[in-house]
Formats: C-alpha cells, structure tokens, sequence
C-alpha cells in the first residue's frame, strides 16, 4: 500500500517478527547450501560423510545455543566486567583472579569440550569444519584461544621428541585431554615497545639452580613484562624471551609457561607473575586482554634457543593469521545472509528495499565477497592439511628441501597465509559496515543484531598478528630471498592457475615490477609509488585467487528469498523449526 494513500493509526501494527523468525530459526549448516557445497567440495570423499553428519549435529548447538550465549556475553556490562581484575583476596594474598561473566565461561567450556585438537577425536579436515563453523558466532571470547591452542599445540608437537617432562604433561592436556577436560593455551610475544618486531623483545629468560617459593629448581624463568596478553585467563601460554647467559643470549626463544604450578591453580597462587591492569578493547571485548609482569616464572623451552621467531612466527602467527582469515570469511556468511533477508524483508515507498537497483549492486557485491572469501579460505587450508598440518618455520628452513617443485609449493602456502589474512582483514570490516548499512538505523543498534559486534571484532582482526603495512613488506622481503629458485613471474602464475589469460598477464606485470624494486624500505619518491602499488595489486591477486577458488566449486545456487510461508518459498530453509 502507498504511504499517501493510508490514513494515520495510533496503534501502528508494524512488526518484525517475520524477519526474525526466519533469521533466528536458520541453521547455520543444515540451512546453508553454499556452506554445504564447501564441504562437499574440499573434504575427501572417504571423510565426506561423517563430518556432513557431524556438522548437522554440532549446527544445532552453534546456531543456537552457542548463538545466544554471545549475544548474552556482549551485552555492554558484561564486557566491562573484564576490564576488572580481583588482585587480593580478602586476607591481602595476590591472586589477580579473572571474572568473566557466566555466558562466556560456558562457551569456553562447552566448546573446548569438543575435543577439536584431540586425533582420536578430530582429523585435519573435521576441526577446521567445525571450526569455520563455530567462527559465524565471532570471535564471542573463546575463538581467540582457540586459535592460541591450535598454534602452541602445532608447536609442541615439531618439538615433542625434546620436550621436558612438564611441557610433554602439559601437550597432552591441550591436545588430548585429561578426563574429559582440555586445556586452554595462549601467547604473548608483544611488548610495550611493540609486537611486530619480536627480536627486539626485551623479557628475560635465566637457568637458576636454586628453588624460589613454588619449590622448583635447575628450571629457566622468565623476567619482564609482556604488554599485550589476551586470553589471560588460559592454563598455559608460548612466551617470547631472550636466554642470558648463553650463546643465544640476543636471540629471542619460545617457552612454554604455565598460569599456575601444579597445585597451586586452586590455591589462586599464579606462577610468579602478576597481572597488572586488563584493556578495554574495542573489539573481543568479551575476551580478557592484560599486561603482565613476570618475576620469575618457571618455563619450559620449545625447539632451539635461536629460533623462537622463526618458530613463534612461522608456525605459532601463520596458524593465527589462517584462524583471522576463516574466521572472518565464516563471519562473513551470516553476516551476507542476514542483511540480503533483511533487505527482502524492508519496504520501503511501497517496495522491497532489495528491488531499488542501487541495493541490487550493494547486494551482489556482499553476496560475491562471502563466497569467494569462504572459498578462497578453504582452498588455502586444504594446503595446509596436504602437507600435513606441518608449517615449515623460515625461508632457511625452505631452502633445505630438496624437491624444488615441494619447496615452491610450500613457498606459495607461506605466502598466501600472509597475503590472505591481509586482504581478508581489509576487506571485512567495509563489507560489515556495507552489511551494516542495510538496517539503516537499526544497524548500530546492540540489541537488534549481533553486527556491531562482528565489526568491532573485524577490527581487531585487521591488527592482530601482523598489520598489512608490516605483512606486505614481509612478503616483498621474502620474494627477494627465493627469487634465484622462484622468479615472480613463476609465482603468480603458478599462483593464479585457472585465470582468465589477460588478468594473469597484466597482474603478473604489476608483480613483477613491484618485486623489481630491491626494498621497500627507501623513502624515495619511486619506493613510495611502488608502495602505493603494492598496496592495490597485493588486493587484486588474493581477489583473483578467490574468484578462481570459487569457479573450481562449480556451485549453482538457489537463491535465498524472503518469505511469509517458511518452508514453502523459501528452499534453503527447513520448514517445521519451531520458534526459539
């Protein structure tokens, strides 16, 4: 009806119980064609089955239970609640205890619960699916160690053969279980004079002979502080630190440090060190972030005392930079979704706000970005489970593999985990707020719709583990280092395998210039145009791998409608759900 020709009504009738019907009763896998054909798609046939099923089972938590408890958690008092720390208790001991709110310890519980590190449980394949899965909730304060758990187990498990006694103890509890109950991991690398350039940390590692109060001796300790600390609340982290007294004593190494001493966790008595304030962050704000000083920590050293950056950046930070990616590409599902059926669902002058053709364009190019992001995500890690899960921690490293045909595959990974964190990351937060956009006023409002939380996370994602100036300028150094045995031309061919004959070409000519300049680290005015280049070009590669990522699918698609007769108009939704 149009407006001019209806009479005013006191009691205005309108309602958005249809559209919430819908969007709260999607199942984000059983519903969800597109996420289906990705599994079909990615997964071997002989595991095909059992993950399908799997998901089906694990969907009906994530998308609501699990769904519902982050909204809870986000709500504005709860994320303030950790920005506090308890740091006595009331007979003046130190404890610096963490008090998150119910909702998010639950979901830390029940999500750890599921094993996803455990190879009796899980395969390389079956964790990223539910971890993809579990990402359309955000990061909802538990993903973060998630992600943290998954580096330090990839890591423990290069160097298990060496591992102490305790750190093997503490494998097992992460990995493995111990009665049902995982272990929660961590990292902290930052320091207050940055995060990016981990070898100028300045944290202390020292071998002391002699027991302190918690009883240990012959054991490394850790002094300084770290200034960027999330996931506070873990069980254990991969601690970034120099060795004195030794050859490597300018070197930084890994170490693996316990919150607390066996036995001690229940007393409250942390492992010599102290917490001394949480960040109030814009984003994960449902996850507890500290600075804290370490006086003495025990730790326990992973790999060789000189190479903790090779190994906390080549295996610890890419497994990081893989989780920001699907993460957001996860993200980036629901969040196309539910703002296309919001659209279907609007009027606007007496028409579907999805008819007016300036929508139509902000539609398909939401539409186009989830898919090829997800695509492009699952292409990457079906890398990553063909060599086995095994990063491979540093272009020396690289160089020692024989095969030249496995080292430029290898290569091509390290890269790509790299580029696509950094142009998924960019990406995310303006394709949110396009999202965003859709709801008009009601985008910005908390308790309408889960999306300005995902954007707050977004951006956190964009920084974490590496920011595009940084990353970008890494992979133009890497480039540099392998071009003897891996020209850029060879790259980006190899690269974009699948690409129309013309985009190849004029891509592989802006690479090859880009990568004709010896270092980005000039001021010049040519280092400065070539910069701006790489800025843009860097974008169009990871696009165009996308983009053929998701033609390999071949997926024809039934496209999601709104509807009033669910089950009826609406193919890709079940008909039946009842209302949650």
């Amino acid at each position: 009806m149009c407006a001019d020709s209806q009479e005013g009504n006191r009691d205005n009738p309108y309602t958005f119980d249809d559209y919430l019907f819908v969007r709260d009763n999607f199942d984000y896998y059983s519903d969800d064609e597109f996420f289906q054909a990705l599994i079909q798609h990615f997964i071997p046939e002989e595991e095909y089955r059992k993950i399908d099923t799997d998901l089906r089972a694990l969907s009906e938590y994530v998308s609501f239970r699990f769904r519902d408890l982050a909204d809870s958690a986000n709500t504005l008092e709860k994320r303030i609640k950790v920005t506090q720390v308890k740091h006595y208790d009331a007979h003046n001991h130190r404890i610096d205890r963490i008090e998150r709110c119910k909702e998010t310890e639950i979901l830390e519980r029940e999500i750890f619960s599921l094993g996803l590190f455990d190879p009796h449980r899980n395969t390389p394949w079956s964790r990223f699916a539910k971890m993809f899965l579990l990402y359309q909730n955000s990061e909802a304060g538990v993903m973060c160690p998630i992600a943290c758990t998954h580096g330090m187990v990839e890591l423990l498990q290069k160097y298990e053969q060496s591992l102490s006694n305790e750190a093997k103890k503490i494998l097992t509890h992460v990995r493995d279980g111990k009665e049902g109950d995982y272990g929660v991991g961590a990292q902290f690398v930052s320091e207050i004079q940055g995060g990016s350039d981990v070898p100028a940390n300045l944290v202390e590692a020292v071998y002391e002979e002699e027991s302190k109060e918690d009883g240990v001796e012959n054991c490394w300790r850790l002094y300084g502080q770290k200034f960027f600390c999330s996931a506070i609340q873990a069980e254990y982290a991969v601690v970034t630190a120099k060795p004195k007294n030794t050859k490597s004593s300018t070197k930084v190494a890994a170490f693996l440090v316990p919150s607390w001493i066996p036995g001690n966790k229940e007393k409250e008595i942390r492992n010599s060190y102290t917490i001394d304030r949480l960040k109030p962050k814009m984003g994960t704000s449902e996850l507890p972030t500290a600075e804290v000083t370490y006086n003495g920590a025990v730790a326990y050293p992973v790999g060789p005392l000189d190479k903790g950056v090779a190994n906390v950046v080549g295996i610890v930070l890419s497994i990081s930079r893989l989780h920001v990616a699907f993460g957001m590409a996860a993200a980036g599902l629901r969040i196309a979704r539910e703002a296309m059926l919001y659209a279907q669902f609007r009027t606007a002058f007496g028409l579907p706000v999805a008819s007016f053709p300036l929508m139509i364009n902000q539609i398909k190019q939401l539409h186009e970005y989830a898919q090829r992001t997800a695509a492009g995500a699952f292409k990457i890690y079906s890398e990553y489970v063909h060599f086995d899960e095994e990063l491979i921690s540093g272009i020396r490293d690289l160089k020692e593999i024989d095969d030249l045909e496995e080292r430029k595959r290898r290569f091509r990974l390290r890269e790509l985990i790299m580029l696509q964190k950094i142009v998924v990351a960019d990406e995310a937060p303006a394709m949110t707020r396009l999202a965003i956009s859709f709801f008009g006023g009601h985008g910005v409002m908390e308790d309408f719709l889960s999306f300005p939380r995902f954007l707050r996370d977004a951006f956190i994602m964009e920084l974490w583990e590496g920011p595009r100036n940084v990353l970008l300028t890494q992979m133009h150094r890497d480039m540099q280092r392998v071009r003897e045995w891996y020209p850029p031309n060879e790259f980006i061919k190899d690269l974009l395998q699948g690409a129309d004959p013309a985009v190849l070409e004029e891509l592989s000519s802006d690479f090859r210039e880009i990568m004709n300049c010896e270092s980005l680290l000039r001021a010049d005015e040519e280092t400065l145009s070539i910069c701006n280049k790489w800025q843009e070009v860097s974008n169009a590669i990871f696009n165009e791998y996308q983009r053929i990522a998701l033609k390999e699918m071949g997926y024809s698609e039934k496209p999601i409608k709104f509807s009033h007769r669910i089950g009826t108009e609406a193919p890709s939704f079940r008909a039946g759900r009842k209302c949650r």
